[in-house]
């Protein structure tokens, strides 16, 4: 359930996941107010909203808006790019069998303290499966001022050319919509790399592991649901993509 459920939300304009940056956030369809909860799209764990977002431009939360356009189609590839408004690097297949699934491109809004939406930038995302059947995000957006930087506990396992690849490791403790946070959870979740997310129908825990990357003013990460490859075998495919 914990792969399906992290997986299949990715994308989806659900404002009930709700991803805070250091401060308590009310979700605008149960009232209710969570301390650091995670958003359900994984996307934003790999993103860290820097000085000028905090400072200047006050973001509080990163929510997960509108999806633009899906498709099950690698030849609506092209779509997809002139929906989300930039080109990235993509492939049908990897050598390691993953091959193209489905493709999403939605929005992410940055919202004040107030709830106002100060910031706005869309996503493309593609599921990728292989043989085993297990699944892999891709995630791209163009580099922004407001957004940027390596989190605190990823290390950097490769370089292709001069682009440094970042691996990270998280853990999630996935909880019920209701779900009271005890004081043992608050004092977990302030070590660096451990997340709550609300909306699963029981509390389970898993490991989510991410690679990513920056070229040519575009932001790359792949999110690897249950950590099942190794940090090489991500490398692997993120090098497929940066040489073409």
């Amino acid at each position: 359930m914990r792969k399906e459920f992290l997986m299949d939300t990715i994308g989806q304009a659900k404002d009930t996941y709700v991803m805070e940056a250091g401060m308590e956030v009310k979700t605008k369809r149960t009232g209710k107010r969570f301390w650091k909860v995670l958003a359900a799209a994984a996307l934003i764990p790999v993103l860290v909203l820097t000085a000028y977002a905090t400072d200047f431009l006050n973001i509080k939360a990163l929510l997960s808006g509108p999806e633009r356009f899906r498709s099950e189609s690698y030849s609506q590839m092209g779509r997809a790019m002139d929906k989300a408004g930039f080109q990235i690097d993509a492939k049908e297949r990897f050598e390691n069998g993953y091959a193209f699934s489905e493709v999403r491109v939605s929005d992410t809004m940055g919202l004040d303290e107030n709830d106002r939406t100060v910031l706005t930038y869309r996503e493309i995302s593609m599921i990728y499966r292989n043989g085993a059947g297990n699944r892999l995000m891709f995630h791209a957006i163009e580099y922004r001022e407001e957004i940027g930087g390596i989190a605190e506990n990823a290390v950097q396992v490769a370089q292709v050319g001069e682009i440094p690849l970042y691996y990270q490791k998280d853990h999630y403790k996935f909880v019920p919509a209701d779900y009271e946070l005890t004081e043992a959870d608050e004092r977990w979740q302030e070590q660096p790399g451990n997340y709550i997310s609300y909306g699963s129908d029981q509390v389970e825990e898993e490991d989510v592991a991410f690679l990513v990357w920056e070229k040519d003013g575009i932001h790359y990460s792949i999110m690897d649901n249950g950590a099942d490859e190794t940090p090489q075998a991500l490398a692997a495919m993120a090098t497929e993509l940066i040489a073409g």
